[in-house]
């Protein structure tokens, strides 16, 4: 059976844009990452999503995260209008890689396609609308390369969106008065976010609630409902009935992507599925994410908005069991042992019929 991951870091090993950083710390871009991969992603020193690992994985496709953090980190909330060159310079770089080996989908219709051919492929997505470097316009060029969803906001406010802590082991009021401190808690998207929220709904890419805070998150659902009730998704999350931090999604995030036809993908990471004061001595591998499902499937009765969202290469630890992407056979396995008559809904069907229904692609 496929899976339908929406969302993995396979950027994150490619070769990032040659430029110095323009921060701290004061060293090439390149090492910059490779110290910050190797501390925070790699395992043994290796990706975790690199294309070997996808084409040993499970059959299928992966959402592939545009993001560089250099364009994040060390900031203000300015916008800097060299980030959206840097990500499309990061798009062409995984289009390189995987010339001849695997495909890269630009429309529902190709994902489609491949999923019924058993071939690998990527499509396109991003994180953190700061990339667009402060104008909306750059929307459109992403949706004409076939970009599939972008999430607003990120780990820090970058003038578009307040977010949550995202940090593992960082104290909200550490992160709101040290590392965060632009942000206003009373606000959720600025006049540039919801201008940005505009021109995706408009073009058709799905919008993402992922990290925004709940002020954006109620913004973006109220927009996506004036264009057609157009489904809203919550790409990498857990949930806050087993592991409440702010971070995670609330029943009534929960009830709202429902109600939209949007689908939240579980993250596999087990700080973000366990409770806080679980995270040291408490349970890790499968059960995690069968205990998120299971509240989802609480609160909305159906099993139609959840799927898989790894954020494997994405600054995390992954659940055990599933330490890279080779490991997602042994992933496919435990759903379908777990959910024998949803399985097939939960590891592609519904990211497939919200890419159909909210992504136009090219």
């Amino acid at each position: 059976m496929p899976l339908l991951d929406l969302h993995t870091h396979f950027p994150m090993h490619t070769r990032f844009p040659p430029q110095v950083s323009q921060g701290p710390p004061p060293i090439g871009k390149e090492l910059e990452f490779w110290v910050a991969n190797q501390l925070l992603n790699y395992q043994g020193g290796k990706p975790r999503v690199s294309l070997d690992e996808v084409m040993a994985g499970a059959p299928g496709g992966i959402g592939s995260v545009l993001y560089d953090p250099d364009d994040e980190f060390f900031h203000d909330a300015k916008p800097r209008p060299e980030a959206f060159l840097n990500l499309l310079a990061q798009m062409k770089n995984v289009e390189d890689e995987v010339a001849g080996k695997i495909k890269v989908a630009t429309n529902p219709a190709q994902v489609r396609q491949y999923l019924a051919g058993g071939q690998k492929f990527l499509f396109h997505c991003v994180e953190g609308a700061f990339a667009f470097g402060g104008d909306p316009g750059n929307v459109d060029k992403l949706a004409a390369r076939g970009v599939a969803y972008v999430i607003v906001a990120h780990l820090f406010y970058r003038g578009v969106a307040s977010c949550q802590n995202a940090l593992p082991f960082v104290p909200d009021p550490v992160f709101e008065t040290l590392l965060n401190p632009e942000q206003d808690s009373k606000v959720g998207l600025t006049t540039l976010g919801a201008q940005i929220v505009e021109r995706l709904l408009v073009k058709r890419v799905l919008v993402d609630i992922t990290h925004a805070n709940e002020i954006a998150q109620n913004q973006i659902f109220q927009m996506a409902r004036d264009h057609g009730n157009a489904p809203v998704i919550s790409s990498h999350s857990g949930v806050r009935g087993t592991s409440r931090f702010p971070l995670n999604l609330s029943a009534e995030a929960v009830r709202q992507i429902a109600r939209s036809g949007g689908v939240i993908g579980i993250i596999l990471s087990p700080y973000w599925l366990r409770q806080p004061e679980q995270q040291v001595f408490g349970a890790d591998g499968f059960q995690l994410l069968f205990k998120a499902i299971d509240w989802i499937h609480s609160i909305t009765n159906r099993y139609d908005h959840i799927a898989i969202g790894s954020d494997l290469d994405g600054f995390i630890h992954p659940v055990k069991g599933c330490e890279d992407y080779s490991k997602t056979p042994a992933l496919v396995e435990a759903i379908r042992h777990k959910y024998p008559q949803d399985a097939e809904r939960i590891l592609w069907a519904n990211a497939l019929d919200v890419l159909e229904r909210g992504w136009q692609g090219v």
